[in-house]
């Protein structure tokens, strides 16, 4: 019902009626996956209503909504946990680039209607023990869990010219590859993640001394913060290395942390930190990290491009 209504709701403020999207190469690639509503028809002994199995089947999610919209484009759930709504974007870029849509809905939803698995990651010692997400803090102990649901419509850049639209951000490119072998199943390594963020610069033509500002994943864990930034300066160092000398001082990129804000939204995380970033090139303004008034002890950023977003700012536009 949340994707129904958002989809909806994306498409008008994109400047599209709904209905008049019947039999065009519209994508849906949406993250998501199958909640903890089959526990709650089963306590409730109503496991004989047949609308329960496609109430909660994930793949049934975007596929509705194609179908009452008469979409023809591919129609996805995408889970690949945290990460899902960003692989979904990613699924979507590509699908544009093969031809194979014309226009994307990408994104996640994120739902908690009951206490299953907030139970079993707490259990775990994945959630913190204050209720605070402290990204790259001293003393966070893991992150908050949060619920909501972001999408964005995108097309190739030279159609949204060509047929006026509000253009509210150009994507230069995206990538995706799994971390390989780390520490444990949900350790990230910077190794891979630098690899990752290298490449997509290089096959975007991006060079990182023009990047004033990251998004980080960011979910408030002592270990997990410190390698991601460890990540993004081994990425930040190779890649200026082949462009020439980078700046030395003062830092030019700062680092955000919306988890920081609303909590961890999971499947829908992603899109949340890219929704952000939009709405802060709107404004011209970066928002502050919050929870964080002393930095982890182990992330050092001496000699880096970066520095923490700790006070809200302006972001001054580029001038080549």
């Amino acid at each position: 019902r949340l994707l129904m209504m958002h989809v909806w709701s994306v498409l008008e403020a994109s400047g599209h009626a709904p209905r008049s999207m019947a039999g065009s190469r519209t994508g849906l690639f949406i993250g998501m996956s199958s909640s903890s509503y089959s526990a709650m028809v089963a306590a409730a002994r109503r496991n004989n209503d047949p609308r329960w199995v496609t109430g909660n089947v994930a793949s049934v999610g975007p596929n509705r909504i194609s179908h009452m919209l008469d979409l023809r484009g591919p129609s996805e759930p995408v889970e690949t946990a945290c990460s899902s709504s960003l692989v979904a974007l990613h699924r979507g870029l590509e699908s544009l680039r093969s031809g194979e849509s014309d226009l994307v809905i990408a994104g996640g939803v994120n739902a908690m209607p009951d206490e299953t698995l907030h139970v079993a990651f707490a259990a775990a010692g994945m959630l913190a023990l204050d209720g605070r997400c402290r990204t790259f803090a001293e003393g966070a102990s893991g992150y908050v869990r949060g619920e909501g649901i972001g999408l964005i419509a995108v097309k190739r850049l030279a159609d949204a010219e060509a047929d006026g639209d509000d253009i509210l951000a150009v994507i230069r490119g995206s990538g995706v590859r799994h971390a390989g072998r780390a520490a444990s199943l949900t350790a990230p390594n910077p190794a891979s993640q630098a690899a990752l963020l290298s490449e997509v610069y290089r096959k975007a033509d991006v060079d990182p001394r023009d990047l004033t500002c990251i998004e980080a994943h960011g979910t408030g864990t002592a270990l997990g913060d410190p390698i991601e930034i460890d990540g993004l300066k081994t990425a930040f160092a190779t890649v200026t290395a082949e462009h020439g000398a980078a700046p030395t001082a003062p830092a030019y990129c700062a680092i955000g942390a919306l988890k920081s804000h609303i909590g961890h939204l999971e499947m829908a995380a992603g899109i949340a930190g890219l929704i952000k970033l939009v709405l802060q090139v709107r404004h011209g303004r970066m928002v502050a990290n919050l929870h964080c008034d002393t930095v982890n002890p182990l992330i050092r950023l001496d000699g880096s491009p970066f520095y923490l977003l700790r006070e809200t700012r302006d972001w001054p536009r580029l001038r080549d």
